[in-house]
């Protein structure tokens, strides 16, 4: 059974139409509309709230910090003496958030400082209390080696007893054939039209012979002009992000549901786990 693609990449609608190169990347792809498309898709408030508390009134650092939708209200609950550092690999989605920032002026509250670099092979030095990928962000590093190196170096830059959360949806291993794509077929034709009579169609394909999940938004304006805005994730279950924590000298020491702390259980669809280095007796 497949979750349903359209809470990796919800299906929604737009009101703008750029011109779009095929060439950008999700970030600057999704960039104009990601607020509007990602404002509910899960709790901030709880997020942030357990974020905080995991911090413990130290630095953290978020790998894929996008428009600041976690970022920014984390560092409203963090001591004005720390920093919340943040990195994308989109510049279009940097400028956003820095724009935020600009118009909310927060005194008292953390600081937040943004890099534009590969979140994988690019990170700050820290150390930092905390380091985490919210709403699948670590999938969008599509290859198991790419995920591999993001757990190695994080976890070299985490304070004693520092944590790496990650939010992911969970993939069960298929045991259909390997070689044939798996198509999300409600997805397929779905059609939605906003206030502004923009029509939004959607497709998406998992592979599970590489754990590639991919598709595309296009939005069609009312006078027809289309924008495309593809996506691609490469998914891991939770035995494969387990496996890449214990090579990377973590050990997973708590999962839950969601940032509720809802228990985790074998039909959740979400997971977040939290990774910690491994004690070595001497």
């Amino acid at each position: 059974m497949w979750p349903d693609i359209s809470a990796i990449y919800p299906r929604a609608w737009c009101t703008r139409s750029v011109p779009q190169e095929s060439s950008q990347s999700y970030g600057d792809a999704f960039a104009d509309i990601y607020d509007e498309w990602y404002s509910d898709v899960t709790d901030v408030d709880a997020t942030t709230s357990v974020l905080a508390r995991l911090a413990g009134g130290g630095n953290v650092l978020e790998l894929g910090v996008g428009t600041g939708r976690i970022a920014i209200p984390l560092a409203a609950k963090m001591p004005r003496e720390r920093t919340v550092v943040g990195v994308d690999s989109s510049q279009a989605m940097l400028d956003i958030c820095s724009e935020k920032l600009l118009a909310r002026h927060q005194p008292g509250h953390a600081a937040v400082e943004l890099h534009c670099r590969d979140m994988a092979r690019e990170q700050p030095a820290g150390p930092f209390s905390v380091i985490f990928c919210t709403f699948n962000t670590f999938f969008n590093l599509d290859s198991a080696e790419a995920q591999q190196l993001c757990l190695h170096e994080a976890a070299h830059r985490l304070t004693p007893g520092g944590a790496i959360v990650l939010e992911i949806t969970v993939f069960e291993t298929s045991h259909d054939d390997a070689s044939t794509d798996l198509i999300s077929t409600d997805l397929i034709s779905n059609e939605r039209v906003n206030a502004n009579r923009s029509r939004v169609t959607s497709r998406s394909r998992v592979n599970p012979n590489t754990q590639i999940a991919e598709g595309e938004f296009s939005t069609f304006s009312i006078n027809g002009i289309e924008q495309r805005r593809p996506w691609r994730i490469r998914y891991s279950t939770p035995a494969q992000i387990d496996e890449m924590a214990v090579l990377a000298g973590l050990v997973c020491t708590d999962r839950w549901e969601d940032f509720s702390l809802a228990q985790f259980h074998s039909g959740s669809a979400s997971q977040v786990c939290v990774l910690r280095r491994k004690i070595i007796k001497q």
